[in-house]
């Protein structure tokens, strides 16, 4: 039996919510993380930005406490409860002591369950956003990013961007009344997963939800956005014009009509991390250590989760000047590898990378729990955790060079620029 099959403890009790509980050597302290649907895509079509609003307004006030009252709460005991999002998922983190477990359990469900939705802090978080919001626009990896992903999907798949100015005029039209509707159709039993990691005791936690998450209404949200496809892959190119800027950024990228769960996945994304994961990957090695062309550049495989259509990218950032000459460089590279495939010494050594890094992630709780909720998200077993480096292991040198030439056409690669032009 593998370690994680063996010492996770799943609970399916409490309808509408399971549990994973790992104790571990750790004393006195323990991590512990959960989720349910309700991420961004589940934000009504007029406003994609009001799911991460809700969970940002999660730690402003309940019915019952105010914030202020909530942070002496949580500083007296020394633990900490954040709120967030996905595109899939509303998700909350914290650690707390073992003795104040009850205490930090009991705010979270008052949290989850009963926020206050105040007029005045939600235009305080409005402000706060658009802020971040008006920075990012002269951000020109962000912008990058953004313009090739709209070029690469409809508007209606999962992997689609909004542009900053329209995500900016999302924001400033939330209303509190959008954050309460939401709240009250999302937010509730019947998908939520918890996981909690170190010196836990298992009836005890288990005993806790069910005191205070019992009663809460059940949701059932749906997810599939699993048919949805990419644009037809062509060749494209677009250049966004930032003023004033001294680096630009280029995405070099694709569609690739796979997703996590299909069986080249992990032979494509070990092909893409040869070419650029890392710092000891080929673009690294060449662009920047050989060619000094750019101040960083690299590649991933992205948007596969939950069965979406996936895209591949490569991504740089050059000086103005040397533009030009890097987007070559960058190419001559991911052509070679397209035509002449990745060698057997560059797999074992990835293949090491990987596995070792996966292990050296998980020693912490925190890095723990953030696993296994990821692979509870995701609909598969525990025993997936124990897999995966055996997964790893298997692939063999034909199946990634294949995955390379199946999925990858550099003749039909998008190339978004992003900065400063000689004529903007």
């Amino acid at each position: 039996m593998g370690f994680f099959k063996k010492q996770v403890i799943t609970n399916t009790d409490l309808a509408g919510l399971k549990s994973f509980v790992m104790p571990t050597g750790v004393k006195d302290v323990i991590t512990f993380a959960g989720s349910f649907l309700g991420g961004s895509l589940f934000s009504p079509e007029k406003n994609k930005k009001t799911a991460s609003l809700t969970a940002s307004m999660i730690d402003k006030g309940t019915q019952e406490k105010d914030k202020y009252i909530i942070s002496d709460i949580l500083e007296s005991v020394g633990a900490e409860l954040s709120f967030s999002t996905t595109k899939y998922h509303a998700h909350f983190t914290g650690h707390c002591l073992k003795e104040d477990l009850e205490i930090v359990i009991q705010l979270l469900s008052e949290q989850l369950q009963s926020p206050v939705f105040s007029e005045e802090e939600l235009a305080t978080l409005k402000t706060r956003t658009i802020g971040n919001l008006e920075q990012a626009k002269e951000d020109t990896k962000q912008q990058a990013v953004v313009g090739l992903l709209r070029m690469l999907y409809p508007p209606n798949h999962p992997n689609y961007k909004s542009t900053t100015d329209e995500v900016i005029n999302q924001v400033s039209s939330v209303s509190t009344k959008d954050l309460n509707d939401f709240h009250q159709k999302h937010y509730g039993l019947g998908g939520v997963s918890f996981v909690a990691v170190g010196d836990v005791d298992t009836e005890k936690t288990n005993n806790l939800l069910g005191k205070y998450f019992a009663g809460w209404d059940t949701k059932n949200p749906k997810n599939d956005y699993s048919g949805l496809k990419a644009k037809s892959i062509k060749k494209g190119k677009k250049e966004i014009h930032i003023p004033e800027k001294t680096s630009m950024d280029v995405y070099f990228g694709q569609a690739v009509g796979i997703s996590q769960d299909h069986k080249d996945y992990y032979p494509l994304m070990m092909g893409v991390y040869i070419l650029g994961g890392n710092f000891s990957a080929r673009l690294m090695q060449t662009v920047r250590d050989q060619q000094g062309l750019t101040y960083g550049i690299g590649s991933s495989l992205a948007g596969v989760d939950f069965g979406s259509d996936g895209y591949w990218s490569t991504g740089g950032t050059f000086a103005p000047d040397l533009l030009e000459a890097g987007k070559k460089a960058t190419m001559d590279q991911i052509i070679k590898w397209h035509k002449d495939g990745v060698t057997q010494g560059e797999v074992d050594a990835k293949k090491s990378t990987i596995t070792g890094s996966y292990q050296v992630g998980m020693d912490s709780t925190g890095g723990l729990t953030a696993q296994i909720l990821s692979n509870v998200e995701k609909g598969r077993s525990v025993d997936f955790l124990d897999l995966y480096p055996d997964i790893i292991r298997g692939v063999s040198l034909d199946q990634i060079n294949n995955a390379i030439r199946t999925y990858i056409d550099p003749k039909k690669l998008t190339v978004v620029s992003a900065g400063t032009f000689k004529d903007s």
